[in-house]
């Protein structure tokens, strides 16, 4: 058990965030590629993260370890996100908790905020029990820090039972040196009419369009079913953001299940 540094101590927690482990390999995770998820899960083992809580533990002292004998009860913080809604919060190093200590003023028992140690196994056990309350979003790691990562109940509950799973919320891009893993699934139902119109009307509508296909693809290390990948023909000096930008907006809600694509482009 310890209380929250102060602003005093950032350059010493700087540091421990620079030679903790878990740090970087929960900032990796935010690929959200599977392998990256699965080194999340392995290093799991021997590391410890850190629960800010509102109440002391009976017979807890600070600066002191404990011994796991039976249930430990903690009393942990939920952080609400923008709109107010809560998620369970873990921490890796202590240095993200000091504007958040300043912004919603969390203390534990009324006095100066302090943390508890956990294997971390132990204490993402603790957050799937507090994610047990439906009202509660889901779990975020370093909240507000660049190693920031959060998890869905469904994407904790598969983390802890050993089953890492792609984190799609963090997908953006199959690697350039993964092409050739991306395979091309087999055919499913027919394309719906109204997709294929919109894509016709939007190759139409510019110079710099020169063609397109629909594939049905699968990654099997960023997915977790076969989805759509638009591929388009462009010319040399296309201005890809700005086409990745009206295409996406113009099929938007016209996608079937899973309900997204990728979208590459070939010239």
């Amino acid at each position: 058990m310890a209380e929250n540094p102060n602003a005093d101590a950032a350059d010493a927690d700087a540091d421990t965030e620079a030679e903790n482990p878990l740090t970087h390999v929960v900032a990796q995770a935010k690929s959200g590629l599977r392998r990256d998820v699965a080194a999340l899960l392995e290093a799991l083992d021997g590391a410890e993260l850190l629960v800010p809580i509102s109440k002391q533990p009976a017979n807890a002292r600070d600066g002191e370890q404990m011994e796991l004998d039976g249930e430990l009860t903690l009393s942990p913080h939920l952080l609400p996100d923008a709109s107010g809604e809560p998620f369970a919060a873990l921490f890796t190093h202590t240095a993200p908790l000091d504007p958040i200590v300043q912004a919603l003023g969390w203390t534990t028992d009324g006095e100066q905020l302090k943390v508890c140690s956990l294997p971390a196994r132990l204490a993402l056990e603790m957050a799937r029990e507090v994610l047990r309350d439906a009202r509660v979003r889901g779990l975020v790691i370093d909240p507000g820090a660049p190693s920031e990562l959060g998890l869905s109940r469904n994407e904790l509950e598969s983390l802890m039972s050993g089953r890492p799973i792609p984190l799609l919320a963090y997908v953006r891009d199959i690697p350039e040196e993964e092409s050739e893993r991306t395979l091309i699934a087999e055919e499913g139902d027919p394309l719906p009419e109204e997709l294929v119109e919109t894509l016709d009307a939007w190759l139409d509508s510019s110079d710099d369009v020169q063609g397109y296909r629909v594939d049905r693809t699968f990654n099997p290390d960023r997915d977790l079913e076969p989805h759509l990948t638009l591929t388009v023909l462009v010319t040399e000096d296309a201005d890809r953001r700005a086409l990745f930008q009206s295409v996406t907006e113009a099929i938007e809600g016209k996608v079937p299940p899973p309900g997204y694509l990728d979208v590459l482009f070939e010239t």
